[in-house]
């Protein structure tokens, strides 16, 4: 028979180990999640959030959200910082949870290219005693392989690891930007010859026609 041994400390030790055990089980959670203010500055996300991000704490902490995160600029019709500030406009209006649809919403990992991401977004509010919201969470599912997986299955391609996967939308988006810098150059050399002409046809003289 198994005696359970009394516990000796305090109220006080107990809620101080109490909060430590929840701290640390926010911290090491499989569970992708990131802390937010109510006006959406970054408060603090744990491992497995940073790691789906391919982030570090310290470059994160105190930014604003859509800074931290802003939408791929070679994504002519991104909406993912849209759609997340929507929702976040929800959850701090309604003070209840909102889970999104599935996001696209590409990442660029410190120091790297632009990388294809979808998501399953959820976010919800914490709450003090009187009701007020004191922070925010925003949890993520990363749906991105099987969202290639399920593309590449309907165009005909054959099967690809989740790496393969991921390399080729990742050319994808790094083609997309050479167009588009190969297209900017064009346009910047087609404004400098009308600007050219333009000069030049004020700088000419006039010239009559003899009578």
């Amino acid at each position: 028979m198994t005696t359970v041994q009394p516990n000796f400390r305090s109220p006080k030790a107990l809620m101080a180990g109490a909060h430590d055990a929840w701290h640390r089980s926010f911290e090491h959670s499989p569970v992708p999640m990131l802390l937010l203010t109510p006006d959406l500055k970054i408060v603090n996300a744990n491992e497995a959030y940073l790691g789906s991000v391919s982030r570090s704490r310290d470059t994160l902490a105190g930014l604003d959200m859509f800074d931290a995160f802003p939408d791929n600029p070679h994504l002519t019709f991104a909406d993912g910082v849209a759609n997340l500030a929507e929702s976040f406009g929800k959850v701090l209006h309604e003070k209840r949870g909102q889970v999104m649809r599935m996001q696209r919403y590409d990442i660029q990992p410190e120091g790297r290219p632009w990388q294809v991401r979808y998501w399953h977004p959820k976010n919800w509010p914490v709450l003090d005693d009187n009701g007020a919201i004191v922070a925010v969470v925003h949890h993520v599912t990363d749906a991105t392989t099987s969202v290639l997986a399920r593309r590449a299955e309907k165009a005909g391609s054959p099967p690809l690891s989740s790496e393969a996967l991921l390399r080729s939308a990742d050319r994808a988006i790094l083609e997309a930007r050479e167009v588009l810098r190969e297209t900017h150059e064009k346009i910047l050399v087609s404004r400098a010859l009308i600007e050219e002409r333009v000069s030049l046809s004020i700088l000419k003289p006039n010239v009559k026609a003899p009578t």
